[in-house]
């Protein structure tokens, strides 16, 4: 589904880095939209819980750091999570 076909409360913002790029393509796979933008709400774009524990295990695979579910309930875009990915990141 094209992002426009959604009402969401942001504008486009293409991914700055590769983390951001990573992250925009997992969530555009398992949500099934596209362009992802790195200030969308994943919940705005149709995820769910179900859908984010789901994401949660491909981002320990592709990043190799484990983030907490709640993370993504209370970072809910590309921006915030690929913040928090990269703070793991430096802190291992």
């Amino acid at each position: 589904m094209n992002r426009q076909a959604l009402e969401l409360s942001t504008d486009y913002t293409a991914p700055r880095d590769a983390v951001e790029q990573q992250l925009a393509e997992l969530w555009s796979a398992r949500l099934e939209v596209e362009p992802i933008g790195v200030h969308d709400d994943f919940f705005e774009l149709g995820g769910d819980s179900l859908l984010a524990a789901e994401l949660q295990l491909a981002i320990d695979r592709m990043f190799g750091v484990e983030v907490p579910t709640w993370t993504l309930f209370l970072s809910p875009t590309v921006a915030e999570l690929a913040a928090t990915i990269v703070a793991e990141l430096a802190s291992a």
